[in-house]
């Protein structure tokens, strides 16, 4: 979960490594063996390769931005963080992430897409099909919705998705888009709405 994965973040940085000026470098100061022999300890993820990754990525980093990662957005336009955030190997999904945290701190301006986990394809599919969408129809419906910056519609689904449109027990009654949702109208026209 999303919580789960700030908390473990927050305490690598804090807890385990006391909050370095230079963070990313401490990771890249381990050989690879030694970072990989450290995932039951440190509990960033619960996969192995996703722990490798951020050792991958604290790498380049320092390579290629001096260990400096707002070199990566400084200065720069949505497009060209990117495709640095591609080259670093961070992940369409969590690229987006960045691109819209990073457009909702005003550290960049530009046009950001939805996150298109589970709970945003879920709802949006939902809202508009009646059933969950792909990442990809997810991402496109977002954009046809809100053209100006699709980002701003990745909260409101994605909580809506946490607090009241579960994938097993949704509460449509308590959901505020439930006027126009597709699926509820399908579940009061079975009986179940």
């Amino acid at each position: 979960p999303a919580e789960q994965a700030w908390e473990n973040a927050r305490r690598l940085a804090e807890d385990v490594f006391n909050d370095p000026n230079e963070l990313w470098r401490v990771i890249a100061d381990y050989s690879e063996e030694e970072w990989q022999s450290k995932w039951q300890t440190y509990k960033l993820h619960r996969f192995p390769a996703a722990h490798k990754r951020v050792w991958r990525i604290g790498r380049a980093i320092v390579n290629d931005y001096a260990g400096d990662a707002r070199k990566i957005w400084e200065g720069q336009h949505v497009g060209e963080v990117r495709g640095r955030l591609d080259k670093l190997g961070v992940g369409e999904q969590i690229g987006r992430m960045i691109i819209g945290a990073l457009i909702d701190t005003g550290h960049i301006r530009g046009i950001g897409d939805v996150k298109a986990d589970i709970h945003v394809r879920r709802v949006l599919g939902r809202i508009l099909v009646g059933q969950m969408l792909s990442a990809e129809d997810a991402v496109d419906f977002a954009r046809t919705m809100c053209p100006s910056n699709p980002w701003l519609l990745d909260n409101p689904l994605y909580w809506i998705g946490k607090q009241v449109c579960s994938a097993r027990d949704p509460n449509c009654q308590a959901c505020y888009v439930s006027d126009f949702c597709s699926f509820y109208e399908n579940q009061k026209s079975q009986g179940k709405g």
